[in-house]
């Protein structure tokens, strides 16, 4: 005995009646597999008489909202020939097409899966998707009186996670709340601003991701002390593109002192300390047993809608972080290593991995074996060669090292030796006791300087042999500024402002002092050269856990050409002015000191190599 097959795709013409399924998203992936997967063995375990179809939306970004509603609705059009019994919508997108058409086949139940119970109408006004706020409608309220919709809805409780806010930070007054430009986004937006009007003594700001990145960016960096963030959905930026997770997390990282909670899961087990958060159940048995209802019955009255249950869900990792007790938590809470729970959840996939990576090391090592076997005799010859090659280029390697090290020197050794002379001769005609004092300071710390940079010269066979050590120090960052400020004041043209501008009021500095005293000397100097006019503003800014050093000017600048050939070493753009041309590095890079971390000799190392030019930059990350 033969039995036809049950299931078909879309592309089949089904012979019995049938049953639609729309995905919103790729129906392959994790979530829409494992519900049709789940559904399908249901409606066969069930002895349900019906074929399966499956159609798909791609849905990305709201702007395509008017397409969604013309496929739903051709896709239930051409399956209403088929002898169509059941349609269900996988997805806000496809639900909320759907709903919007306001035309449901007759005799057709229709089930919906992975929908919120709020949602918005659509379509959206296309000349204004980036500032479009509709009002929030309740699915349930709205789709109840037809008796032939149900399915499996997540409920958002936004009271429920203001109240958690407030109980674990009561002095806060902003709650901001991370949307992206999908759908789902949109909904929940609306819904939260629906639900505000309940909270007239909190400020509500929406970080929006259809204001574009860099917008969204400053919105995040610059919410106030006293705030909070509630994450919704994160998944389609302003261009319709999709949005790594990652990006979401260095949009968190990029004001770490705000507590970070989700309403829809997201980032819990990455930056989110958690959340009172809905349990997300695929509903396929729910749906699967209504249609079979239909089937004995004959009636069709009888579908209705199911809420998942909601949790308080929180990671451990992140309340030790923030130094929250878990009795401060409400009752019935789930504290959870979510790290562990995401490794346990796809163990048998990382051991499938593990096994892969496994052969493949296996494989690799034969592979080598081999070769080394077939190739030794060239090798050794190749080798042989390219020790010959390679101690040549050594030796014009380390003339050319020591010939750049000098001329760098005869650069460097004149500012100090400007300032002593200058403030000496000022010293001199200086009768007021408290300007003696700081002349006599300045003239100090220039004696330093220039011993310093004597001595460099005595570290270059030090630098080639990989013994250079620094002097790390503990010091004002501020203060080195300032006396950088009062040095130039005195070589800066008439006409031209010098202003320092800190970064905070005080700020205590790890590192070699007088490393980092040369850098910002060589960038000053170049930029009063070039200055006549205008000002000249440098100073540092915190950004996160690092500090990012400044120079600006409104000299003359770099022309395009100019440009071209920056980069290039002993390459000299002004031939009238002093300077030996230098250049900057090859693909040069700015490298922040640290001023939270002691970062290590051969990190600062590299950090100067690539900032003077001493050597080839070294490997970073952008």
């Amino acid at each position: 005995m033969l039995l036809a097959p049950l299931f078909v795709r879309s592309q089949e013409t089904p012979e019995r009646e049938c049953i639609l399924i729309v995905s919103s998203y790729n129906p392959d992936t994790r979530r829409m597999a494992r519900f049709i997967t789940e559904f399908e063995q249901q409606i066969l375990a069930l002895g349900i008489p019906c074929d399966i179809c499956i159609e798909t939306l791609e849905c990305k970004g709201i702007a395509d909202a008017a397409l969604w509603m013309s496929l739903i609705d051709n896709m239930i059009t051409r399956y209403e020939s088929r002898s169509l019994r059941a349609v269900v919508l996988l997805g806000q997108e496809a639900w909320a097409s759907f709903v919007s058409l306001g035309r449901i086949p007759e005799g057709v139940m229709c089930f919906c899966g992975f929908v919120s119970s709020n949602g918005v109408m659509l379509p959206p006004p296309p000349d204004s998707l980036q500032t479009w706020k509709p009002r929030s409608v309740e699915y349930q309220g709205m789709t109840d009186s037809l008796k032939t919709v149900g399915g499996m809805l997540n409920r958002y409780n936004i009271r429920r996670n203001v109240e958690l806010i407030r109980s674990l930070y009561p002095q806060v007054e902003n709650i901001a709340l991370v949307t992206d430009n999908t759908y789902g986004g949109i909904s929940l937006q609306a819904l939260v601003r629906e639900e505000w009007k309940h909270y007239p003594d909190l400020n509500l700001i929406l970080v929006d991701s259809r204001q574009g990145e860099e917008a969204v960016h400053e919105a995040y960096a610059s919410l106030p002390p006293r705030s909070a963030v509630m994450l919704g959905t994160w998944r389609v930026g302003c261009d319709g593109e999709y949005l790594m997770q990652r990006s979401l997390i260095e949009l968190v990282q990029s004001n770490p002192r705000i507590p970070v909670f989700s309403i829809t899961r997201t980032c819990i087990g990455d930056v989110a300390i958690g959340g009172y958060v809905p349990e997300y159940e695929s509903g396929a048995p729910l749906i699967a047993t209504q249609i079979k209802k239909y089937y004995d019955t004959g009636r069709i009255d009888d579908v209705h809608f199911h809420t998942s249950k909601n949790v308080y869900l929180f990671d451990s990792r992140k309340l030790k972080e923030w130094k929250i007790a878990e009795y401060a938590l409400p009752k019935g809470s789930v504290v959870e290593d979510t790290i562990a729970a995401k490794l346990s959840k796809y163990s048998h996939y990382i051991e499938l991995l593990m096994l892969g990576i496994l052969l493949l090391v296996l494989l690799l090592l034969f592979v080598t074996w081999l070769l080394l076997r077939v190739q030794r005799l060239k090798r050794t010859l190749e080798e042989r060669e390219g020790q010959l090659v390679v101690a040549r280029e050594r030796a014009e390697e380390s003339d050319m090292l020591k010939s750049a090290f000098l001329a760098n020197m005869s650069h460097e050794i004149r500012t100090p030796l400007n300032a002593i002379v200058g403030f000496s001769g000022i010293l001199a005609e200086t009768e007021e006791e408290q300007e003696k004092r700081e002349y006599i300071s300045i003239i100090e710390n220039n004696n330093t300087l220039l011993l310093q940079l004597i001595g460099d010269i005595l570290d270059l066979s030090k630098i080639e042999a990989g013994t250079l050590e620094f002097n790390f120090s503990d010091f004002d960052l501020n203060d080195l500024m300032h006396e950088k400020e009062s040095i130039f004041l005195m070589k800066v043209p008439e006409g031209v402002d010098l202003v320092f501008e800190p970064g905070l009021d005080e700020c205590q500095f790890h590192s070699d002092r007088n490393r980092l005293s040369q850098l910002l000397i060589n960038l000053l100097t170049n930029a009063s050269k070039f200055t006549r006019q205008g000002s000249i503003r440098f100073g540092y800014k915190v950004r996160g856990s690092q500090l990012y050093f400044y120079v600006t000017d409104t000299g003359c600048g770099i022309s395009a050409e100019g440009q071209k050939l920056v980069f290039e070493r002993f390459v000299k753009l002004n031939s009238f002015k002093q300077g030996t041309g230098l250049g900057l590095p090859k693909d040069g890079k700015i490298l922040p000191f640290s001023a939270e971390t002691k970062q290590g000799r051969d990190e600062i190392w590299a950090l100067i190599d690539e900032l003077t030019g001493l050597a080839e930059p070294a490997a970073t990350e952008d």
